[in-house]
């Protein structure tokens, strides 16, 4: 069940920095939204890496 939490963060982290990404490049994303996408997409990240990671058997 931890595997699969830590996938859906990691693609919601992924999707957020892409979102971000397109959102700056198209001028969608105001400056002062950016550093709070790019913090809450590394959370997620950095979560869904570490949900995947404990999980494995051996390790």
């Amino acid at each position: 069940m931890k595997t699969k939490i830590g996938e859906v963060l990691l693609i919601l982290g992924s999707g957020l920095f892409v979102a971000g990404a397109i959102g700056v490049i198209a001028g969608y994303l105001p400056q002062e939204q950016i550093p709070a996408t790019v913090a809450l997409a590394l959370i997620f990240v950095g979560a869904g890496a570490s949900m995947k990671r404990n999980n494995k058997p051996g390790v």
